[in-house]
């Protein structure tokens, strides 16, 4: 049995399927946490509220260590991956603010990922606007087959896919892996900028990075959108696997790192 549950946090759909026998009313109380969850961390870290800590500490209004415990511990996630990623990856915006949204809403889903666990199902897979976390049995024996969104076409259940990756384990062409994250500019020019210039990124139109922790995913993906082939490089050294497409003249092109596995939509 397959159950799906849909919620709005963060302005945008989360969607959790369940795979096993999973009672109704555990699904519904399970994803009711996982939004209760969600919703915190947006009035924790949203940038488009003035009331949130982000927000205050931006502005120089409040501290770190005036803020909740779990600031100082994306923060620091921050900083890491900047690290890792040689500055590609920055949430210290170009006008000196802090803008880790990032990284933020894949840390959220993680942070919720125990709760989870008290489905007591066979699988489950929990995404949010291009980003996905799986475990265990996939509704078919194909594994979890995640599609990957035409740059070209507006975010949407409805918009045209350029591939389908195969999380976990399965059929031909399954990555084996659990996690995949997606960033890109096609629909919100500007709100991903190069740090070493501080000007918008305009190499990659979107890019993909499939492993096995999300939030690092999800950082790797904003690198290669900002760093380009160069990045994609990088991730897969770090054991990521990583699609970056560009578009041109109306027409998307795709460069794809060794490992990466996709088929056609």
């Amino acid at each position: 049995m397959t159950l799906t549950r849909t919620v709005t946090a963060m302005a945008m759909d989360v969607t959790l399927t369940v795979v096993g026998d999973v009672a109704e009313d555990t699904a519904d109380a399970v994803i009711g946490y996982v939004l209760s969850d969600l919703t915190w961390v947006d009035e924790v870290f949203s940038t488009f509220r003035d009331d949130s800590w982000i927000s205050r500490l931006s502005r120089g209004e409040a501290s770190v260590g005036e803020a909740p415990p779990a600031v100082a511990e994306v923060l620091d996630l921050c900083e890491a991956f900047r690290d890792e990623t040689d500055g590609l990856f920055d949430a210290r915006t170009p006008a000196g603010g802090i803008d880790p949204t990032g990284i933020v809403k894949t840390w959220a889903l993680e942070r919720s990922r125990w709760r989870l666990g008290l489905l007591g199902a066979d699988g489950w897979s929990l995404g949010c606007a291009g980003d996905v976390t799986v475990s265990g049995k996939a509704p078919t024996d194909a594994g979890w087959r995640i599609g990957i969104a035409d740059p070209r076409e507006a975010p949407g259940p409805d918009a045209a896919l350029v591939g389908v990756v195969t999380l976990g384990v399965g059929g031909d062409g399954a990555t084996g892996r659990h996690a995949l994250a997606t960033s890109g500019l096609a629909h919100r020019s500007g709100h991903i900028w190069d740090p070493r210039t501080g000007e918008p990124a305009t190499r990659v139109a979107q890019a993909t990075v499939v492993g096995d922790d999300l939030v690092r995913c999800d950082a790797w993906a904003t690198a290669v959108v900002v760093g380009g082939k160069a990045a994609a490089k990088a991730a897969q050294r770090q054991g990521l696997e990583v699609q970056a497409l560009t578009v041109a003249d109306g027409r998307v092109a795709a460069s794809r790192t060794a490992g990466w596995r996709s088929k056609g939509a």
